[in-house]
């Protein structure tokens, strides 16, 4: 089964979050998919790490490490489509890409981030809970 992971999944599970272990045993055997997005998006949560004290760059460094051993496909984004779920969901471009994603491939989606969880029943997109 595909599954589509957002960047709090990525992130909880590369920096060994207490969510860890149940995201893990979500994303066994499964193939894991992300929109193009997830490169910067993983950037970017490493360096609002940094800021906040939370790791030093040889920590982030194992993360981006971490990230690029994970075998997940990525995909193109529909920037059309996730413009208007961003408009009409008002919510950050990145959480649409995301969605679109899951809508496109008719996939679930696994997120740690509430507001994406209320989006994504709007939606219809089914959605593992961990």
């Amino acid at each position: 089964m595909k599954l589509i992971l957002d960047t709090s999944v990525v992130i909880a599970l590369l920096a060994g979050d207490e969510e860890k272990d149940m995201i893990a045993d979500a994303m066994d055997g499964n193939d894991l998919v992300c929109p193009e997005s997830i490169k910067p998006e993983v950037g970017n949560a490493v360096s609002a790490m940094f800021k906040r004290g939370r790791i030093n760059l040889e920590q982030g460094m194992e993360i981006i490490q971490g990230f690029h051993k994970l075998d997940i496909t990525t995909v193109p984004l529909n920037l059309k489509r996730a413009t208007e779920i961003s408009h009409k969901h008002n919510i950050y471009a990145y959480d649409a890409y995301v969605l679109e994603c899951a809508e496109r491939l008719q996939s679930d989606l696994v997120t740690l981030d509430g507001r994406m969880r209320e989006v994504t029943e709007k939606l219809g997109i089914s959605l593992i809970e961990v």
